[in-house]
């Protein structure tokens, strides 16, 4: 069993005993700076006070291990297409985002700086894999150089690899078993709560599409759950009853209060 599950488990599911609360991870950094920035980044832990980073993870046209969460920069106000462009020509970009009221300037960021700096800070890497050249369900044939730069900074125990492609879950339990993983979903079906008990891997599912009898099947099963991306109150208050073990998110801060013990008996769906 891997060192990571075994200790968020450890902390989630003692809570039949006493009041608790998820680890908190900040979604592409946080909510201030313009997402997937070092700026992003480093805010969410010296403000917020997250455990864990998330990341987008693209490979450039010239093999670079780039950070974006779409396949191009337009939406922050670029004009290039992520795989199609080189690490140089990403890098010359600037890029604008509204975020909560405020602008923010900032450029891309690469993996191994977002890796440096989740170890400079002591908190764990999420990497998102999205679509991307030689990280796909068809092609992992780049996924091999992403391990070494994990490797290279000693996140091997820590980091979590996250993604929607089933495919690329597969292909990394039969080569990285070593490896802790996530499957992203919308909705937590049967079947794919079935899959995630199979293989041991943690549901990471939108916060709207869980339901307390999911999360009581999977904490049967050993299994933690995680909820993204949680920005209100009122969600995370909801949420976090039902023995959630990550909650990713924007703006809140650690500084929730504890929780009562989950009362699995008495939720109501």
């Amino acid at each position: 069993m891997k060192r990571l599950f075994l200790m968020v488990a450890a902390v989630a599911l003692s809570a039949v005993v006493w009041a608790w609360k998820p680890v908190f991870v900040g979604h592409r950094g946080c909510g201030n700076g313009v997402e997937n920035t070092a700026e992003a980044y480093r805010y969410g832990v010296t403000h917020y006070g997250y455990v864990g980073l998330e990341c987008d993870v693209k490979v450039s046209a010239d093999g670079q291990y780039i950070i974006s969460h779409d396949n191009t920069t337009t939406r922050l106000g670029g004009q290039l297409d992520v795989n199609q462009s080189t690490l140089e020509q990403l890098q010359k970009e600037l890029y604008i985002q509204q975020r909560y009221g405020l602008t923010y300037a900032g450029k891309i960021c690469t993996v191994s700086e977002f890796l440096a700096i989740c170890k400079e800070l002591n908190v764990f890497p999420i990497i998102e894999l999205k679509w991307a050249n030689g990280i796909n369900n068809d092609d992992m044939s780049a996924f091999g150089g992403l391990v070494e730069l994990i490797k290279q900074y000693d996140m091997m125990d820590r980091a979590i690899i996250l993604t929607s492609m089933r495919g690329s879950l597969e292909y990394i339990l039969q080569h990285y078993p070593e490896l802790h993983l996530q499957y992203l979903m919308m909705e937590m079906t049967e079947e794919k709560i079935d899959w995630c008990i199979q293989n041991k891997v943690t549901p990471s599912c939108a916060h709207t599409g869980i339901t307390a009898n999911q999360v009581r099947r999977c904490h049967e099963a050993g299994l933690q759950v995680a909820a993204w991306t949680v920005n209100k109150q009122e969600d995370y208050d909801r949420i976090v009853q039902l023995g959630i073990g990550f909650v990713t998110t924007d703006i809140l801060s650690i500084d929730q209060p504890e929780m009562e013990p989950v009362d699995w008996e008495n939720l109501v769906e």
